[in-house]
């Protein structure tokens, strides 16, 4: 059989009968998964992933293995010199820049960080380029064959009848005996005391230190050295400081030019006199399949070792650590019965930590790359590294095919395209495939393409690649996912929670892992649901949240693992306005009721629906249902009938269906609600039940939740020139509306633009003159709630008044005048610090109401002292008395009185004015202020709805409610409230 078709028949045997290397390692723990290359003639890379239940974490590990042959050439290599330091991945790309094929490298010998010196012993070529007799050492023979062992080597210089020892050759020099360098240490001896340093020249041109073997060189120079001498290019420097003692100075100054020196280099095992390449090691941590158990540093860290196994096979090891999530490395101990595991006998451990690095060529590459992950984040220079080269060259005859899955770790369903490069017998990638590839895997997972799908039951599948007698393998792992992530798409992060807006949408993806490695999957793998009425979510993560508030989770699930999110609907309130009772009609058709706008009783506005009705009453109006309409709300003043109030609707068949909204055991308003009944299509009104009554109804509304919207719209409003714009926002949906609006100067509606889109109201004022103006826009919501502001447009009117000029109130009582609002109390006196009277407070009012007051003239009034009322302020006082604006009291003797020409209190003023108001208006607090509990109980919303709105700010933190009000403060009253 052709040697080509052997090898792929072996390759295909190997990859069909693949097993994971270790199921199980004591040492290090449970395969998570493996896989193993083959990169040349009885040469494999091994990646295997193993889960530490101690640790709660994962170990990677990554070794090559080999068979000593012709095929592949173990070598030691260094920068450019035996103490500066490289990368290893530099020292690989020397190596291929030179024309050698890497198939893997991994760091050397411990080493001196601050001066690259090496610790033990180094050999390339069979020279020996840097010594140390007291450590261990791995060495490799011509064959590819290796050695662990203590050369304990025997370092002499023999002259003049002395035989001296040389403590090392090419290391840093100490005080302790001769030292030897070569020019293969660095440009100089690097010595920083004085000492005596003697230049050798080799007898034989070209001579080197070899193990086993003397150098005979003649004296060319005797040096009393102040510090580091210059090595010259081929030859060697014996030195010593003159620290280490007076016979060993005197010794080699005896020396002169012409003199003979020896040096001899001798191994207790000749075996070290024959190996090609050898690196120092720290420990021996196995020999003859004994753990060292001495050897520890008692931390789990990042290890590279050397075994070897009885066949004499080789192994280069790596275990990556100090990385959470990837690896956290091994102890010594670990790594000693981990290669034991892997069937080594012998092995020595290299430079660990923050060194280790371990570079190979995969198959289909032409060049080395670093596979591990330095625990450093980067590669650290090092003193020096052990490579295995590839002694082939390229064929071009095909040998085998190298099978790539896009991704070994795969969730049940997922997929994976797989890629081939064709080898040719020498293990180098050929450019094009020797023909037309046939896809196959048992289980039937794998598509024509090469399109690998994964089996719902978890295991190790194999997928093969072949074209006549090529072939090649892959294993696949197929994983149960035991976490779930999940991340946002928009955001690049996991959510921890949401809370959105009715219709708003979040793109989500979901990726596992087991025991910490990433699995490939696809949102589509994951079963997606939502838990409480909080929206929709597609099978591939999309979610829709729902129209209404709510609150539940997105579950995210695989196999018996899932996570949620916790998601917050949060569905501004929206309300739909069916009928406000404000206008000259009810907007609702009686059956067996009578229906009067009144305001008698009033929740919002100026009126309210007073409804006198009998058993079976109904209210007929009927309004399609949106959507998100979910209940029907509305006030009531109840009348303690213990009458059942209901909403009615009809179906989409026509069928007709009521909801309770209150049994009228109450008197007072109240608010009430009633969800809206599945498939109810229209609300056709409201049903009165149980008996007889009269009550009173207000703001009637359609709603997607069942609360009520009692926060005011935020008006803020500007003027600039005779432009006046006002940004008008509410927290409901769908509450603003141009018909809830106005625009007035001094009282006086004017025409506005609204622009819904921006939340934009935008007017140009005219005919302003020069006077002073109040410009105020007020808005109100769905559900009957106010919102004003206000801007005073300075500016100067006729003053008649002498006693005004310089009055802080001349503003005010200058435009009120102009109007016929107010009159002085002399035609050239205003008297404005002057206490105003009931009578006179009632006139200003009436006039600023824009009241006939000849209308009025008929009324009786009830008020025992009516006589007394001054004639100019008679008919004010009996408007305002009709219209429930002016009461008086009781008297003691059981009377009422108006008492129209005492003072009025500022308490009085003020709900005399907020009876003028609409309701709907937000109420300050007033306890802020430090006699606001003072303020009697039947003027505190007024007053409260007054200082909310700038119209009285108080005194001093005080209202003085009790107080009289000055003929100027009413002026600004009245001018604030416009």
């Amino acid at each position: 059989m052709p040697t080509f078709l052997r090898r792929a028949a072996a390759l295909v045997l190997c990859a069909a009968l693949l097993v994971p290397t270790a199921l199980a390692s004591d040492a290090l723990g449970s395969t998570v998964y493996d896989y193993t290359l083959d990169i040349c003639d009885g040469t494999t890379l091994t990646r295997e992933v193993m889960w530490s239940a101690s640790q709660a974490d994962l170990r990677t590990e990554n070794y090559v293995t080999y068979t000593p042959s012709a095929s592949i050439a173990p070598v030691v290599s260094y920068g450019t010199s035996v103490v500066s330091k490289q990368s290893v991945a530099a020292m690989a790309q020397s190596l291929e820049t030179a024309g050698r094929r890497v198939l893997s490298g991994i760091n050397g010998d411990y080493f001196v960080m601050a001066t690259g010196d090496p610790l033990g012993l180094v050999v390339t070529d069979g020279v020996l380029r840097s010594s140390a007799s007291y450590l261990h050492a791995l060495g490799f023979l011509p064959d590819g064959s290796a050695i662990i062992g203590t050369p304990n080597l025997d370092l002499k210089a023999d002259f003049k009848g002395y035989s001296l020892k040389i403590a090392d050759i090419n290391k840093i020099r100490t005080n302790t005996g001769f030292y030897l360098f070569t020019d293969d240490f660095a440009s100089t001896t690097r010595n920083t005391q004085a000492g005596v340093d003697v230049i050798l020249s080799p007898n034989t041109p070209g001579g080197e230190l070899k193990i086993g073997s003397t150098l005979s060189c003649t004296v060319e120079e005797v040096i009393e050295a102040t510090g580091a001498t210059p090595i010259p290019q081929g030859k060697l420097i014996l030195s010593i400081a003159n620290a280490s003692g007076e016979w060993l100075r005197e010794v080699i100054r005896s020396l002169a030019p012409g003199d003979s020196v020896d040096i001899r280099i001798t191994a207790p095992d000749s075996r070290w006199n024959d190996v090609e390449y050898a690196v120092g090691g720290m420990y021996r941590i196995l020999q003859d399949g004994a753990v060292d158990t001495s050897a520890s540093d008692g931390a789990a860290a990042p290890r590279t070792a050397v075994g070897i196994k009885a066949s004499g096979e080789v192994v280069f090891y790596t275990i990556d650590g100090r990385r959470s999530g990837h690896s956290v490395g091994a102890t010594i101990q670990m790594v000693a019965q981990r290669l034991k595991e892997l069937g080594c006998v012998d092995a020595i451990l290299l430079d660990g930590g923050g060194s280790t690095t371990m570079v190979s060529t995969y198959p289909d590459y032409g060049s080395s790359s670093i596979i591990n992950r330095p625990s450093e984040g980067t590669p650290r220079s090092v003193s020096n590294a052990v490579f295995l080269l590839s002694n082939l060259k390229p064929t071009g005859q095909p040998g085998s095919l190298y099978v790539t899955p896009k991704s070994l770790t795969l969730l049940p369903g997922a997929t994976t395209q797989c890629t081939v490069t064709a080898m040719d017998t020498g293990w180098y990638p050929m450019d094009e495939l020797p023909g037309e590839i046939t896809w196959s895997s048992p289980e039937g997972a794998v598509s024509a393409s090469g399109l690998f799908t994964a089996p719902q039951t978890p295991g190790v599948y194999t997928v093969t690649a072949q074209n006549g007698g090529v072939t090649g393998s892959t294993r696949i792992h197929v994983l149960q996912a035991d976490a779930i992530y999940v991340t946002d798409e928009a955001t690049g992060k996991r959510p921890g929670s949401y809370t959105l807006a009715p219709g708003e949408r979040v793109n989500l993806s979901a990726s596992g892992s087991y025991r910490s490695v990433a699995l490939t999957g696809g949102d589509s793998l994951f079963q997606w649901t939502v838990e409480g009425d909080i929206g929709t979510i597609t099978p591939d993560g999309q979610f829709t949240a729902g129209p209404t508030s709510a609150t539940g989770k997105i579950r995210v699930s695989s196999g018996s693992q899932s996570v949620t999110i916790p998601v917050t609907v949060d569905a501004p309130a929206r309300y739909t306005l069916l009928a406000d009772f404000e206008g000259n009609a009810p907007g609702l058709t009686p059956q067996k009721a009578a229906l009067t706008l009144d305001t008698a009783q009033v929740k919002y506005g100026t009126q309210a629906l007073r409804v006198s009705y009998q058993d079976g009453a109904r209210l007929a109006l009927s309004q399609p249902l949106a959507e998100d309409e979910r209940f029907v709300s509305l006030w009531v003043y109840g009348d303690g009938s213990g009458s059942r109030l209901a909403a009615c609707f009809t179906t989409g068949e026509g069928t007709a269906a009521e909801q309770t909204l209150t049994d009228l055991n109450f008197t007072g308003w109240k608010q009430v609600s009633a969800a809206i009944p599945a498939g109810a299509e229209a609300f056709q009104g409201l049903a009165l039940s149980g008996g007889s009554g009269t009550l009173w109804l207000d703001q009637l509304v359609l709603a997607n939740e069942s609360g009520w919207d009692s926060t005011a719209p935020t008006v803020a409003l500007s003027l600039s020139g005779t432009n006046v714009t006002a940004r008008i926002t509410d927290a409901s949906q769908n509450a603003l509306s141009a018909d809830r609006m106005s625009l007035t100067v001094d009282g006086q509606a004017v025409p506005f633009t609204w622009d819904a889109g921006s939340g934009t109201l935008t007017a140009t004022l005219s005919g302003l003159g020069s006077s002073s103006h109040q410009i105020t826009v007020t808005a109100g919501d769905a559900c009957g709630n106010l919102g004003r502001d206000a801007v005073m447009r300075s500016g100067t009117a006729a003053n008649p008044f002498a006693d005004m000029e310089g009055h802080w109130a001349l503003p005010y009582t200058g435009r009120l005048h102009e109007l016929g609002i107010l009159n002085g109390v002399s035609a050239t006196s205003f008297a404005p610090d002057r206490d105003i009277t009931r009578g006179d407070f009632a006139l200003m009012t009436a006039r600023w109401l824009g009241l006939d007051l000849e209308d009025y003239a008929g009324v009786t009034l009830p008020y025992a002292d009516a006589g007394d009322i001054p004639a100019w302020s008679e008919n004010a006082v009996k408007a305002l008395h009709t219209l429930g604006i002016l009461q008086g009291s009781t008297g003691s003797d059981g009377r009422d009185y108006i008492h129209a020409r005492a003072s009025i209190t500022r308490a009085q003023a003020m709900t005399i004015l907020g009876r003028v108001l609409e309701k709907g208006y937000a109420q300050a607090d007033l306890s802020a202020f430090s006699d606001g509990a003072a303020v009697p109980a039947w003027a505190r919303d007024h007053v409260a709805t007054l200082v909310e709105l700038d119209v009285v700010g108080g005194s001093n933190g005080q209202l003085r409610p009790d107080a009289p009000v000055k003929r100027g403060e009413v002026a600004k009253m009245l001018f604030t409230l416009w």
